[in-house]
C-alpha cells in the first residue's frame, strides 16, 4: 500500500463505527467556544441592569483558558465569540429601534476582542515557556512552573493589549468598557482622575488574566505557589497615584473664587416623537412650558432653566406655527432675566454664502428672548443621526437602517458661559460617553459639565442606566461637577468623585436616578472659577501609551524566546555546522 492509499484509507471507518477522534476534537472545541462566550457574558452581567460588578475581572479569565495551546486563528475565533457573548446582551436595548440592530452591531464590535484573542496563543506559548523547555516536549512543558515575573509580564502585556484595542474601539463606540461596572464605587473611580477609565480597565484585566495564568502554569506543584498575590497591585498603585496627584486646593479654588447658583432641570417625560404631528409637538411644548412656569414661581427662582435634548420635537427656529409659538413663549419666559438652555434641532450654514444649510442637534442659550450662544453636537450617533459610509453600502441595507437624515456635526468644543463665571462644557446625549469631549472642554476652561439627554427611544430597556453608567466617569476624569438633564430619567448632579450628589425628585418606581416620571430637578451647585486640572485633563491618554509599551514588552519577550528556540533547534539539527562556524 502506498503512502497516498494509507493516508486516505485511515479515515475510512467500518460501517456503523464513529470517528471518535473527530468527535472528541469537536466537543473540545465546542467547550472552548462556550467558555469564551461565557466570559463575554460575565462582563454583560457585571453591567446594568444586572450590576454583578464582581464578575468583571473574571470575564477575561475564561478566554485566556479557552485559548490555551491553540493557534492564532482559533484564538481570533474564540475572542470573537467572547465579543458576541458581551455584545449581544450589552446592545440588546437597541432592539427598541430595530430588532436587527443588535445582531448587526455585535458581530462588528466583536472584532476587537477577536484581535485580542488572536495574540493570546502566541504570547502564552512563546513568553510562557523558555526555549529549552519547549524543545524538551509536551511532558516537560506540562510539569514546568515559570518564575512569577514571567506571569506578571504576560498578564501586564495581555491587559495592556486589551486596553489599546479598547481605546481604538472607544474612539467610535465607547460603550460598556471593562471599567464601566465600577461606576458606583467612588474609591475605585478615583483612578480615572489620573489614568482615565483605562486605568481601571487595566487593573481589572490584569487581575483576571493573572488568575487564568496561575491556573494554567501551576505545573505539578502545590497551591502554595502564589504569583496571584500580585493581582491587586495595579489597582492599588493607580489608587495611590490618583491620591498623590489629586489637584491641590488653594486660593484659586477657595470660597472667594467659588460661585454658587441654582439650576432647575426640567424632566418632561415625553415619549419618542421624532416624527411628531402638530398635536404631539404642541402637547410636548405645553408640558415643558407648564413645568418651567412652576420652576419660575419657586422662591427663590432658579438662576437658569435647562430643557433636555429635543424636548420639543419641532425646531425652535423652524417656520411651523408651533415653532413660532415656541419662540414667543420662551421670549416671555426669559423676559424676567432667567436664561434658558434648551435642546433642539437647529440649522447651520454649510458655506460662507449660506446657500445650503445642514440640520444640527443643538443646545441653544436663550437670554431675554434672544439667541445668546449655541453648542452643536459634534459626535453624532451612528445610524441614528447619520449613516457611516452611506455611499459604499448597498441600497437595500441603507433602506433598512436609514432614518432619512444625516445631521451635520458641530465644529467647536468651546464652553458656553451659561451664567456669569459659569462656563459649561456641554455634551448632548451620546457625547457624554466620550472622554475626549469632556477633556477638551475642561482644557478650554469649562468649570461645569452639562449633559442634556433624551432616552425616550428606549422606553422599556436598561439603556438609560447603561447610559448613566458609561457617562459617570467624565466627572472623575475632569474633576468637575456634571449636571444631567434627561427627558425621561437621569436628571441629577454627579460630583467630581463620581457619586450622585443630588437627584431630581420625580414620581415613579425604581432607583431615584432612573425614574421616568415628570418633574423638576432643583440643584444648588458651587463651582470654582478656575478649577485645577486633573492628571487626565492635563496629560490625556498617557496611560494608554504605557499599556502599549507593556504589550510591546510582552511581545518582545515572546519574540526573543522564539528566536532562542530557533537557534537551539538549528544547533540540534546541524551540530557539525554549528561547531564549524
Amino acid at each position: 500500500m502506498n503512502l497516498f492509499q494509507h493516508s486516505t484509507n485511515r479515515f475510512i471507518l467500518p460501517p456503523g463505527e464513529v470517528n471518535e477522534v473527530g468527535l472528541i476534537a469537536f466537543r473540545r472545541m465546542a467547550a472552548r467556544a462556550l467558555l469564551a462566550m461565557t466570559g463575554g457574558l460575565l462582563l454583560a452581567l457585571a453591567l446594568p441592569p444586572c450590576g454583578l460588578w464582581f464578575l468583571a475581572p473574571f470575564s477575561l479569565t475564561l478566554p485566556v483558558l479557552a485559548c490555551w495551546r491553540r493557534k492564532w486563528p482559533t484564538g481570533f475565533l474564540l475572542g470573537w465569540l467572547w465579543g458576541l457573548g458581551w455584545g449581544l446582551p450589552g446592545y440588546w436595548f437597541l432592539r427598541e429601534i430595530d430588532p436587527a440592530v443588535p445582531w448587526l452591531l455585535a458581530p462588528v464590535t466583536a472584532l476587537w476582542p477577536g484581535v485580542w484573542g488572536a495574540m493570546l496563543p502566541g504570547l502564552l506559548r512563546s513568553a510562557g515557556y523558555p526555549a529549552e523547555i519547549r524543545l524538551q516536549g509536551a511532558a516537560e512543558m506540562a510539569s514546568y512552573r515559570p518564575a512569577p515575573w514571567r506571569l506578571w509580564l504576560i498578564a501586564a502585556a495581555a491587559a495592556g493589549w486589551w486596553v489599546v484595542l479598547e481605546y481604538t474601539r472607544s474612539t467610535m463606540l465607547p460603550w460598556n468598557n471593562l471599567s464601566t461596572p465600577m461606576w458606583r464605587f467612588p474609591v475605585i473611580l478615583r483612578i480615572a482622575s489620573a489614568a482615565g477609565q483605562y486605568g481601571i480597565g487595566f487593573s481589572l484585566g490584569f487581575a483576571g488574566i493573572l488568575t487564568a495564568l496561575c491556573l494554567l502554569f501551576r505545573g505539578n506543584g502545590s497551591f502554595r505557589w502564589r504569583p496571584w498575590l500580585m493581582a491587586p497591585v495595579p489597582l492599588l498603585a493607580l489608587l495611590a497615584l490618583a491620591t498623590i496627584c489629586r489637584p491641590a486646593t488653594g486660593p484659586a479654588t477657595g470660597p472667594a473664587a467659588a460661585r454658587t447658583f441654582r439650576i432647575a432641570a426640567i424632566q418632561g417625560d415625553i415619549s419618542q416623537r421624532r416624527n411628531a404631528d402638530r398635536d404631539q409637538a404642541a402637547e410636548a411644548l405645553d408640558i415643558y412650558l407648564e413645568l418651567t412656569r412652576q420652576a419660575l414661581r419657586q422662591d427663590p427662582p432658579p438662576d437658569l432653566i435647562i430643557w433636555p435634548e429635543t424636548a420639543v420635537p419641532y425646531a425652535y427656529r423652524g417656520d411651523h406655527p408651533v415653532c413660532a409659538r415656541y419662540r414667543r413663549e420662551l421670549r416671555e419666559l426669559t423676559g424676567n432675566g432667567t436664561p434658558m438652555l434648551i435642546g433642539t434641532i437647529d440649522f447651520l450654514p454649510l458655506d460662507p454664502l449660506k446657500t445650503s444649510w445642514g440640520i444640527t442637534n443643538s443646545a441653544l442659550l436663550i437670554r431675554r428672548g434672544e439667541l445668546a450662544a449655541r453648542y452643536d453636537k459634534n459626535h453624532r450617533v451612528p445610524y441614528g443621526e447619520y449613516i457611516p459610509f452611506r455611499s459604499w453600502l448597498p441600497d437595500w441595507l441603507v433602506r433598512q437602517i436609514d432614518m432619512n437624515r444625516d445631521l451635520t456635526p458641530g465644529r467647536s468644543l468651546q464652553p458656553v458661559e451659561i451664567l456669569p463665571g459659569v462656563r459649561a462644557g456641554i455634551a448632548i446625549c451620546f457625547e457624554s460617553v466620550f472622554p475626549e469631549i469632556a477633556r477638551a472642554e475642561a482644557r478650554r476652561g469649562a468649570n461645569l459639565l452639562v449633559v442634556i439627554s433624551n432616552d425616550a427611544w428606549y422606553p422599556t430597556s436598561s439603556e438609560p442606566e447603561q447610559h448613566l453608567a458609561n457617562a459617570v466617569m467624565r466627572s472623575v476624569e475632569t474633576g468637575l461637577f456634571s449636571l444631567r438633564c434627561g427627558n425621561n430619567g437621569g436628571t441629577l448632579l454627579i460630583a467630581p468623585d463620581g457619586s450622585l450628589s443630588q437627584v431630581a425628585e420625580v414620581p415613579g418606581n425604581g432607583a431615584p436616578e432612573l425614574r421616568r416620571g415628570r418633574g423638576i430637578g432643583n440643584f444648588i451647585i458651587t463651582v470654582p472659577d478656575r478649577p485645577p486640572m486633573t492628571w487626565h485633563t492635563r496629560f490625556g491618554n498617557w496611560f494608554v501609551v504605557l499599556t502599549a509599551l507593556l504589550a510591546a514588552a510582552g511581545w518582545g519577550l515572546a519574540a526573543f524566546s522564539r528566536y532562542q528556540e530557533q537557534r537551539q533547534l538549528a544547533a540540534l539539527l546541524c551540530p557539525a555546522d554549528s561547531t564549524t562556524h
